[in-house]
């Protein structure tokens, strides 16, 4: 077979058919996601240390690489998150990506497919409804207009709050389109919604109101609208089986350590987080805004773009409609919400709530531009947007180069030799509090070695149950005390029972 009859074939079979819109925006989208992966690829190679977060998330992946059940991430609430899923996921990532030097370059890959693939679904479902490439477009221009307030950077990152943005569009739109009753996107709710809700607490507040919005439009349109039970028995099979798996470990848990980590989890839910002041919620929502729009007023200019798609929603079919209604109660629902939140988690309710301001703003974009909507790309177009996407990422598309930690080596080299049992502490104080940070990940990194380590109170919200120290393993494990010295040590030294290095200080207790 020559070029002109494989050419022909594939032009038969209508694949890499350049006219089709669902082609065009595929092909538009994967030169981005490759030429990003691509001028980035420095940042995913040679060495790489846990701290902070990162830190305390290892210890679950490495519950779960050593065959025990993991929870989702710590909480300072006394419970871990709901449930473990994204970190089973970054543990398959560990062994199938192996070919990365690091832990973190594998999970930070993986993350970076996830994400590339929730926003390319979208991309493409929404093409297809719409029967136009330029609907995606218009989410693509409105998405990265509001994620720009994050950093691109946030795409490779594996912090949880910023790991559920992109997920979180893919849920909105399987909200949208199960309450038009297509009922295939049924197990794409219960997974999206299922991993928002592990992955953080918060997840539990889109999980409810999209069921609520699910539940409401059925119900209001049964008599207009006729379906067949049949027709849903298959897509709640497989929902069945997914939720299953999905939330097997946490299960397991429940049962095995009643009344388990899940019970907590639920009593806070009930409970709620307390009251804050009005003041205390619009100043913050104010801060989120003018962070996505510097104008001197963002928030009624953000009201303008919630509003527009009421007033004027002529040529919107019903898909639009149903996005508007949802992306608009969950505005409403997010707000009450803060009222009921206190402390350090609210700012993550606002990460992922970027992806319905993205909508929103797609929306707008829909009412001004009703007439283009219908324009169809020319095969030349393409390459001319390819060029300028290749372009574009090529010019701004390079991330800062992030920290790798490597003061995290030097430490575990210093004292990985000592002994094969550890307990690792820092004071409780606010000169010491940001010790935290080094020993997390100087404890992981032991723990990889395969050096037994423990945390004593008030640190033990960061890890599982396996690395709480017992009152047998403070009495035989070596003990490492964390504290900050006033001056900087630049090179690694030794003074009895003491090692210094940089700001911080080693002291160490041999049973």
């Amino acid at each position: 077979m020559n070029i002109t009859d494989l050419k022909d074939s594939f032009a038969k079979m209508k694949v890499l058919n350049l006219k089709k819109p669902e082609t065009q925006v595929l092909g538009l989208f994967l030169s981005f996601v490759l030429l990003y992966f691509f001028v980035n690829v420095s940042n995913f190679l040679g060495e790489y240390y846990f701290v902070t977060d990162l830190a305390a998330n290892d210890f679950q992946i490495m519950e779960i690489l050593n065959g025990r059940i993991a929870y989702g991430p710590y909480s300072r609430f006394q419970f871990n998150h709901p449930g473990p899923v994204y970190f089973y996921f970054l543990a398959f990532a560990e062994k199938l990506f192996f070919f990365f030097d690091s832990a973190y370059a594998r999970y930070v890959f993986f993350t970076y497919l996830l994400n590339s693939f929730c926003i390319g679904f979208v991309f493409y479902q929404l093409t297809k409804i719409f029967k136009s490439p330029w609907a995606a477009v218009f989410l693509w221009i409105s998405s990265f207009f509001v994620w720009k307030s994050l950093g691109f950077g946030f795409l490779f990152e594996t912090w949880t709050p910023f790991v559920m943005i992109c997920p979180f569009l893919v849920f909105i739109f399987s909200v949208a389109n199960l309450s038009e009753r297509k009922w295939w996107y049924l197990p794409v709710f219960l997974f999206t919604g299922s991993f928002l809700f592990q992955i953080n607490i918060m997840g539990a507040v889109p999980f409810g109101t999209g069921f609520l919005f699910i539940i409401y439009s059925v119900f209001k349109e049964r008599k207009t609208n006729h379906w067949k039970v049949k027709d849903l028995k298959f897509p709640l099979l497989v929902s069945g089986l997914l939720l299953f798996v999905v939330w097997l470990p946490v299960l397991i848990d429940f049962f095995q350590n009643f009344p388990g980590n899940i019970s907590s989890v639920l009593k806070y839910l009930l409970k709620g987080g307390g009251n804050k002041k009005p003041v205390e919620v619009f100043s913050f929502l104010k801060t989120m805004l003018d962070s996505i729009f510097p104008l001197p007023y963002a928030g009624f200019f953000y009201g303008l773009i919630i509003l527009l798609p009421f007033w004027k929603p002529d040529g919107f079919n019903s898909f639009a409609l149903r996005l508007r209604n949802f992306s608009f109660v969950y505005t409403v629902v997010i707000l009450l919400t803060l009222f009921r939140m206190k402390g350090p988690i609210v700012p993550h309710l606002y990460w992922h709530f970027d992806s319905v301001i993205a909508v929103q703003i797609f929306l707008v974009l829909m009412v001004f531009f009703q007439k283009q909507i219908s324009a169809e790309w020319k095969p030349k177009q393409f390459v001319w947007f390819v060029l300028l996407i290749g372009f574009s990422v090529f010019l701004y598309g390079k991330e800062p180069a992030k920290d790798r930690n490597l003061s995290v080596k030097e430490w575990t080299n210093a004292i990985h030799h000592i002994d094969d049992q550890f307990v690792l502490h820092w004071d409780s104080n606010p000169k010491d509090f940001p010790q935290g940070n080094l020993v997390l990940g100087v404890a992981s990194a032991l723990n990889r070695e395969g050096k037994k380590v423990c945390f004593t109170e008030p640190w033990l919200f960061l890890v599982p149950r396996t690395y709480h120290c017992s009152p047998e393993n403070l009495k035989s494990y070596t003990f490492i005390q964390f504290e900050t010295q006033e001056l900087s040590t630049p090179v690694l030294a030794r003074e009895g029972n003491r090692i210094l290095y940089l700001n911080s200080s080693v002291k160490i207790q041999k049973n």
